[in-house]
C-alpha cells in the first residue's frame, strides 16, 4: 500500500505544475475554463436534490423532449412538480406540514415511479405548455404549491393530479391514489 504522505505531496506537486502550466499560457487557461462551465451548463439541465440520503434528478421544463423520452422508454408517467425553488435547498424532511415538505414528499415518493419534471412555479408561472397551466390553475387560479400534475408518457394528457396537502398522511395517501389510478397505463 503506497505511503498517503507521500501520495498527498504527489497530488500537491501535481496540482502545483498544472497550475503553473497554465499561468505559461492564459488563453489555454481562459479556453480551459469556458469549455469547464459549458459542460457544467450541459449537464445542469437536470436538477438535482438529496432527500432522506437518496439522490434525485428531475428535469427542467425546458428539457421537457428528454423527458418524454426517458418517460416514454421506461413505460412510466411524467410527474410534473409545480413548486417554489428555495424549497429544494436540502433542508428539512417529507413529514413537514408545509409546502417544503409537500415539495420533498413528492421528489422522494415519486423518484423511482415516475420521470419527475420541475417547474418554478412562480418564475414559469404561464409560461409552461397550455395542457399543465391550466391543469395547475384549474379550480384554483391562485393555487397553492406544490402541485403534482401527472402526464402520459408523450405529455399529451394529464392523467391525475394531487394539489397541496399539509398533512402527511393524507398527501401520502393522495400520491398513492393517483398512482393507483394510472398504474399499468403506460
Amino acid at each position: 500500500m503506497p505511503n498517503r504522505g507521500a501520495l498527498d505531496l504527489l497530488n500537491c506537486f501535481s496540482m502545483k505544475a498544472t497550475l503553473n502550466w497554465l499561468k505559461q499560457f492564459p488563453r489555454l487557461t481562459l479556453f480551459v475554463l469556458l469549455a469547464f462551465a459549458s459542460f457544467r451548463s450541459l449537464a445542469a439541465d437536470k436538477l438535482t436534490i438529496t432527500i432522506n440520503k437518496q439522490t434525485i434528478s428531475a428535469y427542467r421544463t425546458a428539457d421537457l423532449e428528454s423527458a418524454k423520452k426517458e418517460a416514454t422508454a421506461a413505460h412510466k408517467p411524467i410527474a410534473w412538480i409545480a413548486t417554489a425553488p428555495q424549497l429544494l435547498d436540502g433542508r428539512g424532511t417529507i413529514a413537514l406540514t408545509n409546502s417544503r415538505g409537500a415539495t420533498l414528499h413528492a421528489f422522494y415518493a415519486l423518484r423511482d415511479k415516475a420521470i419527475l419534471v420541475y417547474e418554478d412555479a412562480y418564475a414559469e408561472n404561464h409560461k409552461v405548455p397550455p395542457l399543465v397551466d391550466d391543469s395547475l390553475h384549474t379550480p384554483d387560479p391562485h393555487y397553492t404549491p406544490p402541485t403534482v400534475l401527472f402526464l402520459d408518457p408523450e405529455a399529451k394528457q394529464v392523467v391525475a393530479k394531487v394539489i397541496y396537502e399539509p398533512d402527511f398522511v393524507k398527501r401520502a395517501n393522495a400520491l398513492a391514489k393517483a398512482l393507483d389510478e394510472i398504474k399499468g397505463k403506460f
